[in-house]
């Protein structure tokens, strides 16, 4: 194979690998976006899949988050929940599959869920599923 051949040969290689093994993530702000509900069914139909590593995406990254926010009910105000799905370069827990639920330091609630197997992986809570297997596993084996 001549020189540019083999140059035209690896930037197609190059530029269809990338598109292949890039992630697509859902991105939206329930605080600014109708069609991302902090509550009730995320619909995804309404909302696109945005490429990690394209011009669209807000954050560039190799994984997906869904990060949940809310405040606790008070005597006085009901409170609130806002819902970002977006693409992440980094977890703030050191893994790229899992959620964190702990409450920050002004005391909002918050979940935080990392997902990269598939494209998608963050419209929803995919991870009830594990946690209703790792449960029964563990109960098989104490009981």
């Amino acid at each position: 194979m001549t020189r540019p051949n083999l140059m035209l040969f690896l930037s197609c290689f190059v530029a269809l690998t990338h598109k292949a093994f890039s992630l697509q993530c859902y991105q939206c702000d329930s605080s600014e976006d109708e069609f991302c509900p902090a509550f009730g069914f995320f619909d995804e139909t309404k909302n696109a899949l945005v490429d990690c590593y394209g011009l669209e995406s807000a954050t560039p990254g190799h994984m997906c988050v869904k990060i949940s926010k809310s405040s606790p009910d008070t005597l006085y105000a009901k409170g609130w929940k806002t819902t970002i799905r977006r693409c992440a370069s980094r977890s703030d827990f050191s893994v790229s599959w899992g959620c964190r639920y702990y409450i920050d330091e002004v005391g909002l609630y918050v979940e935080t869920c990392y997902c990269s197997d598939k494209d998608g992986c963050n419209s929803a809570n995919k991870l009830n599923s594990f946690v209703i297997l790792t449960l029964i596993l563990l109960s098989n084996v104490i009981f």
